[in-house]
């Protein structure tokens, strides 16, 4: 593949984008790294696209959703959340959780690290939910949309190292892939001045600093009891949310 027509996708403004976000593990880096888990899947796209919105910027977030039978009121947040994300143009792909029998805690433990006390703690058993089949369903869906042309980049916003054999199934089909194309990745990174993070295989790693997640960040209360709860409206571009965010200092 030409690797100059490889690299000008990087910037072109014409370029097809289409970005998948890792719902769960984008949550679970966010807040180990801003203490915040959620932020706005459609102003993450557009920021990823860079100059790249001539044509409209494709979000599909990818989640396990909660069994409302087991976890009602969990499920009840979760749809409000997906129902919103949907609303503001990302596509959501679900799969219901699956869940076993193990033996969990409820209190949280302190890091581990030098010097820290030995912990005596109750376990208890519950049944732990488990995410199953979303990264497949990511993976196929990129390699889906690369080999039919539907997209000219592919971001996928994930932490998740199985998510890594994507560029090299897509090598693997080079000769049914017809034009150039372009798989990047994002990550979430603790510093805005820190070392890059590189994801092997990828053309480029996008850095999800703190300063990119505070002008993506949803503070939105989903758990709020059904007579607190009115579906707030949230900025709909990048500009939007930094001239909020701008009158709101």
């Amino acid at each position: 593949m030409d690797a100059k027509a490889v690299e000008a996708l990087a910037t072109d403004p014409a370029a097809k984008v289409m970005v998948f976000v890792d719902g769960q593990n984008l949550y679970k880096a966010c807040k180990k790294l801003f203490g915040h888990p959620f932020c706005h899947p459609h102003l993450l796209a557009e920021h990823l696209a860079g100059p790249r919105t001539r044509n409209r910027v494709a979000c599909r977030y990818y989640t396990g959703k909660p069994d409302p039978y087991r976890e009602r009121i969990n499920a009840r947040n979760v749809d409000r959340r997906l129902g919103l994300i949907s609303r503001y143009g990302s596509t959501v792909q679900t799969r219901i959780l699956n869940y076993h029998w193990d033996w969990g805690r409820k209190a949280p433990l302190p890091e581990p690290g030098p010097g820290v006390a030995a912990q005596t703690v109750t376990l208890e058993p519950w049944e732990r939910p488990h995410e199953k089949g979303i990264d497949v369903l990511l993976a196929l869906d990129v390699i889906e949309f690369v080999l039919t042309g539907m997209c000219d980049v592919a971001i996928i916003v994930s932490l998740d190292k199985d998510l890594r054999e994507i560029p090299t199934a897509l090598r693997n089909l080079s000769n049914l892939i017809t034009k150039p194309y372009r798989i990047e990745a994002a990550v979430p990174v603790a510093l805005d001045a820190g070392p890059q993070k590189n994801l092997k295989g990828f053309n480029s790693t996008h850095q999800i600093t703190p300063s990119v997640f505070e002008l993506i960040r949803d503070d939105t209360r989903y758990n709020a009891s059904p007579t607190k709860w009115a579906a707030p409206t949230f900025p709909t571009t990048i500009d939007e949310a930094r001239n909020a965010k701008s009158n709101s200092n």
